[in-house]
C-alpha cells in the first residue's frame, strides 16, 4: 500500500513535508471523495514516527482509493491476484497463508491482514460454504491464530465459518483450541435448532480438559452452552442458584485477558469480562431476568472499569441486558429505553461483530416496544429476517417469548 501510494504521489514519502503535501492532495483527489487524513496519521503510516497498534479501515480505504482502487479490500484482492499469477516481487511470499507468518509484520499488522482475508473470503450468503483459501488458512498455524481465532464470524456459523472451524479442529489439537472450536459449533447447531447435533456436541465439549490458563472467552462459551442446554430441558425453571455459584467460582479463577495475549488472541476479545458476558448472554436469551440481574451485579462489582468503557460491543450489550433485566424485575416504564448500540454501527472495527450481535440489540428493544405497536412488529420482522438469512431459527422463538412477556 505504501508503495502504491508513493507511485501515485510521484516519489517516496520520506519527510514530514511530503505528508503535508499528500494531505492536501488527498482532499483534492476525486477518487477519495474529499476524505481527510491528518499529516500525523500519514507520518505514522509511512513510518516517519513511531506507532503502536494497527490502522483504521478509514485510513486504509482512503489511501487505497487514492491509489486507484475501490477500497482496501479491493486493493488486497489485486495484490492476491498478483501473487496467484506469480507477478509479485521475488522476495514476497507466494502463498497467501505465509503472508500471515511474515516475521517482519508486527502483531497489529497481522491482525489487520487476518481481518482483510476474512473480508475477501467471506461468501455472499451466511449459509454458503467456505472458500478454499479460508480452509487453507484454517490449516495453517498463522491462519489459525490471526484468522480463525481473531475474527470469530458468528454470523456465518451455519455456513462458511462452521466449515472453517471444523477444518481448524482437524489441524489444531491443543485443549484450548478444541474447547474454542467445539463451543462455536455447539452454538451454531443450537441456534439452528438441530437438537441431535447440539446434544452430541455438548457431550463432546463438556468432556474436554480445561487448561489451567484458559482464555475467558472459550470457557465462557462453554458456560453459555451449559445454561442454554439446561434451560431447553426445563424452560419454565430458573437456573439453579447452585449452578450460578459454581460458574461464579469458575469465573474467579480465570486470568484477566490482556490485549496482546498470545493465547487465543482474538482481536474482538478486547473485553475484560468476557466469561461474564457469555453467562449474561445465556440468561438474557433464555429470559431468566432475575438471575441475569444478579449476575450483572456480580459483574459490575468485579469489573468497575466497565462503567467507563465506551464503544465496545460487549459492554454495550451488557448495558442493554441490564436495562431489560431491570424492566422485567422492577417494572420500569417503557420510556427508559435500553442502549441501542447505534453508536457502534459507524465503526469499521465493529462491523464483524455487529453482523451477528445486531439481533441482540433488536431483542432488547423489543422488550421496550409497546405490544401491538408498529415498532414491535418491525422489530419482530427484523429478527425473523435475520434468523432466516443466517439459518438461526432460535432467535425467532426468543422474539415470540419476548412478545408474550
Amino acid at each position: 500500500m505504501r508503495e502504491a501510494v508513493a507511485a501515485r504521489f510521484g516519489q517516496p514519502l520520506r519527510y514530514p513535508s511530503h505528508c503535508d503535501a499528500l494531505e492536501a492532495e488527498l482532499q483534492k483527489a476525486a477518487a477519495t471523495g474529499g476524505r481527510r487524513l491528518s499529516p500525523s496519521t500519514l507520518r505514522r503510516f509511512f513510518g516517519l514516527v513511531d506507532k503502536e497498534g494497527g490502522y483504521h479501515l478509514h485510513t486504509l480505504d482512503t489511501l487505497a482509493r487514492y491509489a486507484g482502487h475501490a477500497d482496501f479490500a479491493t486493493f488486497g484482492q489485486a495484490i492476491a491476484g498478483l501473487v496467484a499469477r506469480g507477478d509479485a516481487p521475488s522476495e514476497a511470499p507466494t502463498d497467501i497463508p505465509e503472508l500471515l507468518a511474515m516475521e517482519r509484520l508486527a502483531y497489529p499488522e497481522r491482525l489487520l491482514l487476518g481481518y482483510f482475508l476474512g473480508r475477501v473470503t467471506r461468501p455472499a450468503s451466511p449459509t454458503d460454504p467456505a472458500a478454499p483459501l479460508a480452509l487453507r488458512l484454517a490449516a495453517h498455524p498463522a491462519g489459525q491464530e490471526f484468522f480463525v481465532e481473531c475474527f470469530v464470524d458468528m454470523a456465518y456459523l451455519n455456513g462458511a465459518y462452521g466449515d472453517i472451524v471444523r477444518e481448524y479442529l482437524r489441524h489444531k489439537p491443543t485443549p484450548e483450541a478444541q474447547l474454542f472450536g467445539h463451543c462455536a459449533l455447539f452454538l451454531g447447531s443450537f441456534l439452528a435448532e438441530d437438537e441431535t447435533t447440539w446434544r452430541a456436541r455438548l457431550r463432546q465439549l463438556l468432556a474436554l480438559p480445561v487448561p489451567a490458563n484458559v482464555h475467558p472467552f472459550p470457557l465462557g462459551r462453554r458456560a453459555f452452552a451449559e445454561i442454554v442446554a439446561a434451560w431447553y430441558d426445563a424452560p419454565d425453571r430458573q437456573v439453579p442458584p447452585a449452578r450460578l455459584q459454581r460458574l461464579r467460582r469458575q469465573a474467579a479463577g480465570i486470568p484477566r485477558s490482556e490485549a496482546n495475549s498470545t493465547v487465543l488472541p482474538a482481536f474482538y476479545n478486547l473485553f475484560p469480562a468476557g466469561y461474564y458476558f457469555f453467562v449474561a448472554e445465556a440468561l438474557f436469551l433464555t429470559t431468566q431476568y432475575a438471575a441475569l440481574r444478579d449476575w450483572l451485579d456480580i459483574t459490575d462489582a468485579e469489573f468497575p472499569e466497565l462503567a467507563l468503557l465506551e464503544e465496545n460491543v460487549f459492554n454495550e450489550l451488557m448495558r442493554a441486558f441490564r436495562a431489560v433485566a431491570e424492566l422485567r424485575t422492577e417494572g420500569a416504564t417503557p420510556s427508559a429505553t435500553p442502549p441501542t448500540g447505534q453508536v457502534l454501527f459507524g465503526l469499521d472495527t465493529h462491523s464483524w461483530l455487529l453482523d451477528y450481535y445486531q439481533v441482540h440489540f433488536w431483542l432488547a428493544q423489543l422488550h421496550f416496544a409497546a405490544p401491538g405497536s408498529h415498532e414491535a412488529a418491525q422489530l419482530r420482522g427484523q429478527v425473523q429476517e435475520f434468523a432466516a438469512w443466517h439459518g438461526m431459527p432460535f432467535y425467532t422463538q426468543v422474539a415470540r417469548r419476548v412478545s408474550r412477556c
